[in-house]
């Protein structure tokens, strides 16, 4: 494929019109997002607003592995190295644009499909879950494993975590659990099951359709469209894995505070292997990326996505600026010796100074830059 690393096409419609493609290209990266391919998909996205011919956008990705397994972190881990804890231009460029990119595809005019074929996570679940239609396949695993990097669960994951059913979501952005394609629609983190055999069907189909100049009359023809897939092929539906923990995943996420919460969840002693995984990762998770995750959900249960994501900045940029996220990303990816030196090392030492400072814009000379969002 061409060495662009977001490739854009389009499908002829029957009356005229057209769908329009956007192909994430990074294949070997697992389409992991790197800011290139953001400010792409941005400008991309205006230019498709702006004409009358496109009626709908699908978001797609090369290969069959992966949606996007996250965020382009090397650069970000260099320019970290290199500013240490004075401003990093990049870091805040790359999280700012991004998040007005989700922000953006959240309040499309015009319906988008994502195919969420493979891994679908970080930076790739803030595409994916600004799409009207979230499609997921037989491969699907999604999930927001920043607590394991330093990071938080960001690209808007505190508003839509926080759209869950009951307290998944928390559960799920403490854990950094994968989910399948069945457990995506129980949450509510996914409309439609389809395989992935059947895309080209699929686009097809959707091609055939009468569009109007209605974008919601539009969505509902979409919609009966994609139900009727999934009708076809629902016995391919893998088996549920969340769904089972429910009830338990209510109760031990009920504290009133992070300390009970991170306790009544790592008390769990049975051997069921994805409960069992999924408490091991918040075992290991930074201290730094556990508490924001619970902090900014609580904080987001009922603000809008903008807010949510002015909230994310302030927490990603000191992420980068105080080294918890560099060392996540030294340990995981760069030396990858998976012993990542955190600091505070426990909750214990994590003090409600330090808790504050990860919550406060770091830079009195120098704006948010998502405040007018």
């Amino acid at each position: 494929m061409s060495e662009q690393p977001v490739l854009f096409s389009e499908k002829a419609c029957a009356n005229g019109k057209k769908i329009a493609i956007a192909t994430l290209n990074a294949e070997k990266a697992l389409n992991s997002l790197s800011l290139e391919m953001v400010d792409m998909i941005a400008a991309q996205s205006a230019q498709w607003e702006a004409d009358d011919s496109v009626v709908c956008i699908l978001l797609d990705s090369a290969g069959d592995r992966a949606f996007a397994a996250g965020g382009d972190i090397r650069m970000l881990y260099e320019s970290m190295v290199e500013c240490g804890e004075n401003y990093n231009a990049y870091a805040t460029d790359f999280f700012s644009r991004e998040y007005r990119l989700n922000h953006r595809l959240h309040n499309f005019p015009k319906p988008i499909v994502a195919w969420g074929n493979g891994f679908v996570m970080g930076g790739g679940m803030g595409l994916f879950e600004g799409a009207d239609f979230r499609v997921v396949t037989e491969s699907t695993r999604i999930a927001m494993p920043e607590v394991t990097i330093g990071l938080l669960p960001d690209v808007g994951g505190t508003w839509f975590l926080n759209q869950t059913r009951g307290n998944s979501g928390l559960f799920l952005a403490l854990t950094g659990a994968q989910i399948n394609a069945t457990d995506a629609m129980y949450t509510g983190l996914a409309d439609v099951f389809i395989p992935h055999a059947e895309k080209a069907a699929m686009l097809d189909k959707l091609a055939a359709l009468s569009w109007t100049a209605d974008a919601d009359e539009d969505r509902g023809q979409m919609a009966v469209v994609l139900d009727a897939l999934q009708e076809q092929h629902c016995g391919l539906l893998p088996a549920a894995q969340l769904e089972p923990h429910m009830g338990w995943i209510d109760d031990v996420t009920s504290g009133a505070n992070l300390e009970a919460v991170v306790g009544a969840i790592t008390a769990y002693d049975g051997d069921d292997k994805w409960l069992s995984r999924a408490v091991g990762t918040l075992k290991r998770g930074c201290p730094v990326s556990i508490f924001l995750a619970y902090e900014l959900n609580q904080r987001g249960r009922e603000l809008p996505l903008n807010e949510c994501l002015k909230l994310e900045l302030i927490g990603t940029v000191n992420c980068a600026k105080y080294g918890v996220f560099r060392e996540g990303i030294r340990a995981q990816i760069i030396e990858k010796d998976n012993k990542p030196n955190f600091k505070p090392a426990t909750l214990a030492e994590f003090s409600s100074e330090m808790r504050q400072q990860y919550l406060s814009w770091p830079w009195a000379d120098t704006p948010n830059p998502l405040a007018n969002l």
